[in-house]
Formats: C-alpha cells, sequence, structure tokens
C-alpha cells in the first residue's frame, strides 16, 4: 500500500525515491525533507520515512526494496525526479540498473560496480591492481581441499586470519582470530563451513591486521570525489569490543575530520587510492555514483585495505548527514549530472556521536517483539536525535521492536566527541523505556584514549596454536 502525504510545499520541489527502511533510510529522509518531496520503497514503515513521506507531499509504499520490477513501477507510477539506492542487497540485485533502463535518473552503482561489495574476492583484486602496497597478504579457497594448505601459509607466516565469507552477510559473516577463532585449526573448520553453507561461493583469508579500524566515505559522481569526515564505528556486540560482530553498535566522527589515530597524510592516501578505484571502474565501463565507502587500518606499517561498500555505511551515514551542511537534495542530483566538485560535500567542524538501541538478543532474532517507549520532546531538548530504524510506531511516543536488526539510534552533535557521547547517554538513560541494550563506551574518554594508544599499530596478541 502507498502511505500518501498532503500536497504541502508545492510542485516545484523535486520528488526523490529512496529504497529502504533503516536508520541509514531515515537519515536520508530527513535531509532530503529540508527542501525536497520524499518517496519511499520500504520494508516497513520506519516512523521517520513516514513522516518525512507525508510531511512533504511524497509517498511510503511497504514492499521490497530490493525487487527491481517494484521499485521500477513505484518510481514511475509516481515520476520521481531521481532515485538514491543505497542499501547492499539493492545494490547487489540490479536495482539501479532497472531504474537506468526505465529512464529514472538514478544515483548508486549498477550491479557491475557495486560487485566491489558483493564480492570481496573482486575487490581484493582491484585493490591489488590499484594500490598493491595497501593491500595485505590473502588466499582465496576454492574448494574444502585447498583449506588446510592456505591456512598453513598464514601459520607458517606467524599471521592471524580474518576468514571472510566472498558475499554479502550483512556484517556479520567475518570472524577473526583471536577474537571468534581461537586457532588455526577454528580457521579451518570455519572456512570448510561457509563453502559448504554457500555453495558456489569462495572464501577469502586474509592476514589479521593490528592497529585501528576505520572508514572513509567519497562522494562520487564516478569521476569526481568528494571525502567526507572519517569515521570510527563499534562492530562488535559488548562493551569493550567483546560478543558477536554485528551490524554496527554506534560510530563517531572529530571535528577536525580526522580521528585520534588518523594525519592529514593517511586521509590523502585514503583519498588516493579511492580516486584509484573510481578511476579503474570508470576505466572498465562500470557505472558508479553515490558512495564509495572504503574500510582501512591504521598500522604501525602504514594504511591497509579491508572492505569496500558501495554505499553509506550504517551507522557511519547517521553521523555524516548530521554534520553535513548544505541541500542534500542538490548534492545528489549534481552526482547524476556528474558535476561534483571537490567542496560540493560540506561538513560543519563538530563532532557527533551514533549509539543503537538493540533487543537483547541481538544480533540473535529475538522471540518476541520489545514495546519500549521514547519521551521525543525532551531527548529533542537534549539536543539529541533520536532515528527510527527497525521497529514500528505504536502511539505517540511508543515503539515497538521488529526481526533481529537494530532498532533506534540516537546522535549528537557538539564540540567534542565526549560532549557528544555524554548527551547521548543522557537522553537515553533519562527518556527512554523498555528491555533495551546499547553501548556506553562508544565515544567515551577512556575509549579515546586507548584509540590514541592504537595510532602506532602493534603487533596485536600472540600468535595462537
Amino acid at each position: 500500500m502507498d502511505i500518501l502525504g498532503a500536497q504541502g510545499r508545492g510542485a516545484a520541489m523535486k520528488k526523490f525515491l529512496i529504497c529502504g527502511s533503516g536508520g541509514r533510510e531515515a537519515a536520508f529522509a530527513s535531509k532530503l525533507a529540508e527542501d525536497a518531496r520524499v518517496y519511499a520503497v520500504a520494508g516497513h514503515e520506519n516512523p521517520a520515512v513516514v513522516d518525512c513521506a507525508v510531511r512533504t507531499g511524497g509517498a511510503c509504499e511497504v514492499g521490497d526494496p530490493g525487487d527491481p520490477a517494484s521499485v521500477v513501477a513505484f518510481a514511475k507510477r509516481h515520476s520521481v525526479d531521481y532515485a538514491f539506492v543505497n542499501a547492499d542487497q539493492p545494490l547487489a540485485n540490479g536495482v539501479v540498473d532497472a531504474l537506468l533502463e526505465a529512464g529514472v535518473r538514478a544515483v548508486g552503482a549498477t550491479r557491475a560496480a557495486a560487485r566491489i561489495e558483493w564480492d570481496k574476492v573482486y575487490a581484493m583484486g582491484m585493490m591489488e591492481r590499484v594500490s598493491p602496497g595497501s593491500t595485505p597478504f590473502h588466499a582465496v579457497v576454492r574448494d574444502e581441499e585447498s583449506v588446510d594448505g592456505a591456512v598453513d601459509e598464514f601459520r607458517s607466516r606467524g599471521m592471524r586470519i580474518a576468514v571472510k565469507p566472498q558475499g554479502l552477510t550483512g556484517g556479520k559473516g567475518v570472524r577473526v582470530m583471536p577474537e571468534h577463532l581461537a586457532t588455526y585449526g577454528d580457521c579451518a573448520a570455519y572456512a570448510r563451513e561457509l563453502l559448504k553453507g554457500r555453495p558456489g561461493e569462495q572464501v577469502l583469508l586474509v592476514e589479521g591486521l593490528g592497529g585501528a579500524e576505520f572508514t572513509v566515505m567519497g562522494i562520487t559522481d564516478g569521476e569526481h570525489l568528494a571525502m567526507s569526515p572519517a569515521s570510527y564505528d563499534y562492530p562488535y556486540r559488548l562493551e569493550g569490543d567483546r560478543g558477536p560482530g554485528t551490524g554496527g553498535m554506534g560510530c563517531f566522527t572529530e571535528a577536525s575530520g580526522l580521528l585520534p589515530f588518523l594525519s592529514r597524510a593517511d586521509m590523502e592516501a585514503c583519498r588516493s587510492i579511492m580516486q584509484g578505484i573510481i578511476d579503474d571502474m570508470r576505466a572498465a565501463g562500470n557505472r558508479f555514483s553515490g558512495v564509495l565507502n572504503g574500510g582501512f587500518f591504521r598500522t604501525a606499517a602504514g594504511l591497509r585495505f579491508m572492505e569496500f561498500n558501495a554505499r553509506f555505511g550504517d551507522p557511519e551515514c547517521l553521523n555524516v548527514m548530521s554534520v553535513m551542511e548544505g541541500s542534500f537534495s542538490e548534492l545528489l542530483a549534481s552526482l547524476w549530472d556528474g558535476t561534483l566538485s571537490g567542496s560540493g560535500a560540506r561538513f560543519a567542524g563538530r563532532a557527533s556521536v551514533t549509539k543503537y538501541l538493540v533487543a537483547k538478543e541481538y544480533p540473535e532474532a529475538s522471540e518476541r517483539a520489545v514495546p519500549f517507549s521514547v519521551d521525543e520532546g525532551a531527548v529533542a531538548a537534549a539536543g539529541v536525535e533520536a532515528i527510527p530504524a527497525s521497529c514500528v510506531r505504536l502511539g505517540e511516543g511508543r515503539y515497538e521492536t521488529i526481526r533481529k536488526s537494530r532498532v533506534m539510534a540516537f546522535g549528537a552533535v557538539a564540540d567534542t566527541v565526549e560532549a557528544a557521547s555524554g548527551m547521548v547517554d543522557g537522553a537515553i538513560d533519562a527518556h527512554v523505556r523498555g528491555d533495551l541494550e546499547y553501548r556506553r563506551d562508544i565515544g567515551s574518554a577512556a575509549n579515546l584514549e586507548r584509540l590514541r594508544e592504537a595510532a602506532g599499530g602493534g603487533a596485536g596478541a600472540p600468535m595462537p596454536p
């Protein structure tokens, strides 16, 4: 069904379509609603997406944002001016390709260009061409018979291993030594498990890197590149970076656009690598517009590549949107037009922190929906933004969780990371009620000090047997 809005602010406002219903899409909708009409194909009625569509005179359809035919039909029915496709499954399913074939101005990577995300083996090969010095040691395993030999190569080099499925896993398929896999034998067993459970896919074994992991997102029209502030994500479920991997429990950016362990030279190195990737795609005829999301490690030996995404990350996107200046709709239009300049994306010189509320079972599925309440007026008065994700509204300030993903994000902007972190903690503790959890240590003073100590990299944990 379509949830239609009143014809509020007039036909002159451009119509922008987004695909998805998470916190990331809620952030897009809120930013677009400043000067555009919001349309969405969403997996569920995300309260913020629905509100923005209604307020701007747009529409929100509950359906499958990863189904190209459904998205195209919705876009044509509402005569949208632009579509912004920025979620992993729709990109991998070729939603951008289908929109372009239908004559819709779609910003986002085609399926061929998005392969840099949905095929980790392909991405590693591209890095070897563009920046071999930043590419970690790795091995590609194609069958179970090859597993032991590949693992032994890492053992002989005294390297820890990160075991990665070739395809998409929503940030939950990668396991690393020693946090998830205690021994080389465990690595071999998990590689075999992936080969059996994901027929037709390969497994990537990558050198486990010491130092600090971070993300840089480059906004591109397929030729030019504008860099967002670097961000630090917290992928592990529990405080102290313990527990299983998740889609991301929270994130911060600093006022300088850097991070406690990152220099301007490091950022320029990231820009150079990512520009090389964009140039390589263009030379191969792969249309890439939108966001190239680079995951790197800052090690004692310099920058090392981890992975690419063909989209804004989540929660990183929530931080970037919170400090983005100017019109998001005009920025997206410039990506379609090919007129992006280096200053086309502008960001306030302030710090941001985002923290996700999750069900206790997360990242496993919950057995039941969890009701919770938010005093939205008090949260806003505290300078904190509540961003709905996997939840639906039951009434004024009352919500219920759905599925097994992250429930609602809370974000703040301040002069320092520590101040923004404290604002978020205070708002959640005082104004949210329900059986949900979050990580208080995201952006805390103690955590930032630990990250500063990681600036020189480090040898990491001793090699397991």
